[in-house]
C-alpha cells in the first residue's frame, strides 16, 4: 500500500492517513504541499471539516527560526502557566503547531483561493530555504504576515523517534515520494458530531478512488529503510 501511495502523491492526488486505533483513531485527508489548488482546498474544507494546515519538517523550521507554539508561548504568555500543562492529553505528550501564516498575496486569508496561495507560497519558500538564518527570515517576512488562516505543523525530528501523528506521517510519506518535505491535512469529520471512524475512512476512499493507509504501514516503511532521512 506505500507503494500506491507514494504512486497517488507523485501524481499530485491526495491520499487518507489513518494513524492507529490506540491514538488520535483519526484519518486524514493528506496532499503534498507544492500540489494544492483551490479545488483541493474546497474537498479539504468541504468533505474533511477540521483544521487545514500544513507541514514542516524541524531542520527546516530550525532554518528561520520557526518555533512551537508551545515553546513561544512558554516564554511570553504573561499569564498562570498552568494552561500549558497538556499532560492530560490523551493521545500524545507534545503537540506539533506552529505559526497560523497568511501569504501577503491575500486579502482576508480564509477563502479557498487565498489558503491554496498560502499553502503554495510556503511550499515554494520551504524549497528555497538555504542556510542563512537572517536571510530565511526576512524572505519569510516577506512573504507572509502571521497570524493568518493556515496552521503550520513542525515535524519532530527523526520522525517517529519521538512522535507518531499525522504531521510526522504525511511528511515523511511525502518526503519519501521525492516532494518539497510539506503536506496539508485535514482531519475528517462525520455527521456524527464526532472524527470519521475507520469504516467512513474506508467507504469515502472507497467512493471517490482514494488510497488510505495506516500509519503502521508508514512507520514499519521507516524502520526498514536504509536511508536516514532526518
Amino acid at each position: 500500500m506505500i507503494d500506491e501511495a507514494i504512486k497517488a502523491l507523485k501524481n499530485k492526488k491526495m491520499i487518507l492517513i489513518h494513524d492507529f486505533n490506540d491514538r488520535e483513531n483519526e484519518t486524514d485527508m493528506v496532499i503534498a504541499s507544492e500540489f494544492v489548488t483551490p479545488e483541493i482546498i474546497r474537498t479539504m474544507r468541504k468533505d474533511g471539516g477540521g483544521l487545514i494546515c500544513t507541514t514542516i519538517r524541524e531542520k527546516d523550521a530550525k532554518k528561520f527560526n520557526l518555533p512551537y507554539l508551545d515553546d513561544l508561548f512558554y516564554r511570553s504568555l504573561d499569564m498562570d502557566k498552568s494552561v500549558l500543562n497538556s499532560s492530560d492529553m490523551g493521545y500524545d505528550t507534545k503537540d506539533a503547531f506552529s505559526l497560523t501564516v497568511n501569504s501577503r498575496d491575500t486579502y482576508t486569508g480564509i477563502p479557498d483561493n487565498d489558503r491554496y496561495k498560502t499553502v503554495k507560497h510556503f511550499s515554494e519558500f520551504i524549497n528555497s530555504l538555504g542556510n542563512n538564518a537572517n536571510e530565511n527570515e526576512k524572505n519569510f517576512g516577506k512573504i507572509f504576515r502571521v497570524p493568518g488562516h493556515i496552521h503550520l505543523l513542525i515535524a519532530r525530528n527523526n520522525y517517529f523517534k519521538e512522535r507518531k501523528g499525522h504531521t510526522e506521517l504525511s511528511t515523511y510519506i511525502v518526503e519519501k515520494a521525492g516532494l518539497i518535505p510539506s503536506a496539508t491535512i485535514v482531519e475528517t469529520l462525520s455527521d456524527s458530531f464526532n472524527s470519521m471512524t475507520l469504516e467512513e475512512s474506508k467507504k469515502y476512499a472507497d467512493e471517490h478512488n482514494i488510497v488510505l493507509i495506516n500509519g503502521k504501514e508508514i512507520i514499519d516503511d521507516f524502520n526498514k529503510t536504509d536511508r536516514i532521512l532526518q
